[in-house]
């Protein structure tokens, strides 16, 4: 049986894996240059560094299953996080319920009905209820309109933009019951990991493993047409050949799936459409100096143009970077005007707001940035979001679809990327 995966991020790697481990013969076709999508990385000093930052939670269990089968659980240390928010063009601890508690911006009474609000969501299991209202709706209603105003409408507009107001319960509940849940029985003692060698290994790792079991993988082959033959069987097609396979498996944004898949199937495809992303801008700042002593920096207000702080070093430690890492993100749509910007353009309006958070910093400090950008980051997750969640096994025999789209109510994360491409992978054994 032979098998086309197309996107070599960690979905569709693991799918890869496991498929070739039985016994298929697999084919992954990737457009970039590089294996691990969103996990890809650079090379930063003498260690590897994603380009987009990453960590996992001690809950995370599909993650640590799979490092645990390539054998690189050794690789894994736990850290514990400083974190903090940017507020009133002010930086405070964020990152224990006293943090909260001595949180001046909000009135004690909103300090208070937020904390509740974030303890109670580590216990709700059933998501339903969130399903029909806006995150908007559920703030207001539990923490009060200070809290959502102060807090989470700037949180939450540098996330999703113009589609801030309709952003569905879900999303924000499922956020706070993640965090609460990676804590434990102790509130004050969360915990993220990171793998040595970056999270991309993990990718490599498994990508060596499809090429010893006889598979292929091609880089720099972006696919431009899916097409279902009369035998069943499906051809790709590229800008350098066409090859035909027995099963499809596509690890993209839907959008692109719509776009590639030839053949008259425009109900699919208009329900693909359903699906919309944001775009990402991150930065990596190598520094010869540390900006602070926090590892994340949530940014609460509007008018910068990043939403996040991310100093990396200070949760893992210096390591081999030979600098101070720090990543700056941005999430907007692909049609803002910053997302088609210059690199030149990105980066002195990222430098003139990291400037505007550190007043003093001396712009000498910094030894290099490297700049990535994702068109498919971040689904939007409207109210009644899972109603038009495609399912792997699409409506066209034969092709099977895992992206980040359908992991609700869940939100991005490795964990959830590699448990979609061990589900992904099951369901074509079982259709097999």
């Amino acid at each position: 049986m032979n098998i086309a995966i197309i996107g070599a991020g960690i979905t569709g790697i693991t799918a890869g894996f496991l498929l070739s481990r039985k016994g298929y013969k697999v084919t992954v076709y990737e457009k970039e240059l590089c294996l691990g999508g969103l996990t890809s990385s650079v090379r930063v000093g003498n260690e590897d560094l994603e380009r987009f930052y990453h960590h996992i939670f001690t809950n995370d269990l599909s993650f640590l299953a799979l490092i645990d089968e390539l054998d690189i659980k050794d690789r894994l240390n736990w850290y514990k996080p400083k974190n903090a928010i940017y507020i009133d063009d002010s930086v405070y601890p964020f990152t224990s319920p006293l943090d909260l508690l001595r949180f001046r911006p909000l009135s004690f009474t909103s300090r208070i009905r937020m904390g509740i609000m974030v303890l109670a969501s580590k216990f709700i299991k059933d998501y339903s209820a969130f399903e029909t209202i806006t995150a908007k709706e559920w703030i207001n209603k539990n923490s009060g309109r200070e809290v959502w105003e102060k807090i989470w409408e700037p949180l939450i507009k540098s996330k999703f933009d113009i589609d801030s107001e309709n952003i569905s319960g879900t999303w924000i509940w499922n956020k706070l019951k993640l965090r609460g849940s990676s804590r434990g029985k102790n509130l004050n003692n969360e915990m993220l990991g990171y793998l040595e060698g970056s999270f991309n290994k993990t990718v490599e790792i498994m990508a060596e493993k499809i090429l010893k079991t006889g598979g292929r993988i091609l880089l720099d082959n972006e696919v431009a047409g899916i097409i279902k033959n009369e035998n069943g069987s499906f051809d790709i097609v590229t800008k350098t050949h066409e090859a035909n396979y027995d099963k499809v498996l596509f690890t993209g944004s839907p959008n692109l799936l719509e776009k590639i898949l030839k053949g008259p199937y425009e109900d699919y495809k208009n329900s693909l459409r359903r699906i919309r992303y944001k775009a990402n801008i991150c930065a990596i700042l190598e520094l010869s100096e540390s900006l602070s002593p926090y590892y994340w920096i949530t940014i609460a207000q509007d008018d910068l143009p990043f939403v996040l702080i991310i100093e990396h070093t200070n949760l893992v430690g210096l390591k081999d970077y030979n600098s101070h890492i720090v990543y700056l993100s941005r999430y907007l749509d692909m049609s803002d005007p910053l997302y088609s910007a210059s690199d030149d353009e990105v980066i002195k309006g990222f430098i003139n707001g990291l400037k505007k958070v550190f007043p003093n910093l001396n712009q000498h400090i910094i030894k290099n940035i490297t700049l990535s950008r994702a068109s498919f980051a971040q689904p939007v997750i409207t109210p009644g979001y899972s109603k038009i969640i495609p399912n792997i096994k699409t409506p066209v025999e034969g092709l099977f679809l895992a992206s980040m789209s359908q992991i609700y109510p869940e939100d991005r994360g490795l964990n959830y990327a590699v448990r979609l491409g061990m589900k992904a992978a099951n369901e074509i054994m079982e259709n097999l």
